[in-house]
């Protein structure tokens, strides 16, 4: 019987030794211990957790990306759904922490010390990576401390419109230890590239490449994480740009117009508006910025000057059609050029020698208005088509 008490009490000490409920409170309050003070009210946590002051404190960062908000040239803005991941060697406490079933724990971020990282780009306000809702793990035998707070990040970003609506964007996430030297705090990076592995996919830009660096400047450290995305523009393509070169293309039909129809001024008139209008619609998506500037920008204000132009071109010529209704006759000037058109000098050089009266044709308004419309016609056609392989061409090779 005493045999039995004997073994029943040996058991019951084993479980109680070995209850992971306890070893987790005994080490949690071992702990908490070695980040008090001599003053039981004054915490530690703002010491770097290293027994050598002199030596910098190593901590490993990375970044992943899980969703991009959004982008906005004309704000210069970049907005982002992420988490940091963080990781450092704690030597504070030189406790003798019992993980026999437990080897870490998850501790508020206040109990311990925690890097203060901050977005130096940050677009609405400079704060430290973090909160209470994103808690640290802690591992006992050595240390460790592994820390991934979650992050809504919208840092400023210059945008590049050059090949706009087929561009592509390079944003950097910029981060440092706020207030601590390269003597303190040393930055290292588990990768040179951001975890993308659970990025969800974005209807209006695709995630092209990422990159990650560190860097010393003025004696601190920095770490460096960049984004290049690529716009989806297929939407832009059908609603902007395709308007764009169709109005382009029917800008110089005013001349195929009857003259007696009246309509000549108010179509020339109407595709000069459409192009303000287009101008106008495109600057919304843009920055106020002249440099650099999109080529689909000069492009359509290059179209609009030609529609300029259209309209003062079309106006000359109807007065040239109403000088026939008055009877005016045709200058010396118009007949040259007209018979240049028709290529009757040539003929009339071969036909000098043998008939020179007979050289001279007659040229009446009709023809002179007749012929000024085809040669502006083809000429503002090949004007067009030149500027749009000029100004586009580029933007196709990037598409």
């Amino acid at each position: 019987m005493n045999c039995l008490y004997f073994w029943a009490l040996y058991f019951r000490f084993l479980i109680v030794e070995s209850d992971p409920y306890s070893d987790m409170k005994d080490n949690f309050a071992m702990l908490l211990t070695a980040y008090e003070s001599n003053n039981s009210s004054t915490s530690l946590t703002n010491i770097i957790p290293k027994n050598d002051q002199t030596e910098a404190l190593e901590i490993t960062m990375n970044m992943a990306i899980y969703a991009l908000s959004g982008f906005d040239a004309v704000a210069g803005q970049v907005e982002i759904v992420g988490s940091i991941q963080m990781s450092w060697y704690d030597e504070i406490s030189s406790n003798k922490f019992t993980y026999n079933d437990v080897t870490s724990i998850v501790v508020p971020q206040t109990t311990i010390w925690t890097p203060s990282i901050v977005l130096v780009n940050a677009i609405d306000t400079v704060k430290k990576i973090g909160s209470s809702t994103y808690r640290p793990r802690y591992s006992y035998n050595d240390g460790f401390v592994e820390w991934n707070p979650r992050v809504i990040l919208k840092a400023a970003c210059d945008p590049d419109v050059t090949y706009y609506p087929f561009d592509q964007q390079t944003c950097s996430f910029i981060f440092t230890p706020w207030m601590y030297s390269s003597t303190q705090i040393n930055l290292t990076l588990s990768s040179t590239t951001i975890d993308a592995s659970q990025f969800d996919l974005n209807s209006a830009w695709s995630l092209v490449e990422t990159k990650a660096e560190t860097y010393i400047s003025e004696e601190r450290y920095y770490a460096n994480f960049t984004i290049t995305i690529q716009r989806e523009n297929l939407y832009f393509t059908i609603n902007l740009v395709m308007p764009i070169l169709l109005l382009a293309a029917v800008t110089g039909f005013v001349f195929l117009l009857p003259a007696a129809s009246n309509e000549r001024i108010a179509f020339s008139i109407t595709c000069f508006l459409s192009f303000v209008v287009l101008l106008q619609t495109m600057m919304q998506y843009l920055p106020e910025s002249s440099s650099p500037m999109s080529l689909l920008s000069f492009y359509l204000t290059v179209m609009m000057m030609f529609s300029a132009v259209v309209c003062l071109i079309t106006i000359m010529t109807l007065r040239l059609y109403q000088s026939a209704e008055r009877g005016d006759s045709v200058p010396g000037f118009l007949k040259t050029f007209v018979q240049i058109i028709q290529c009757t000098i040539c003929r009339r050089c071969k036909k000098s020698s043998s008939n020179k009266d007979n050289a001279e044709l007659n040229v009446d308004w009709a023809t002179v208005g007749r012929l000024l419309d085809i040669f502006f016609f083809i000429a503002f056609l090949a004007a067009q088509g030149g500027f749009t392989f000029l100004f586009l061409l580029p933007l196709g090779l990037k598409s």
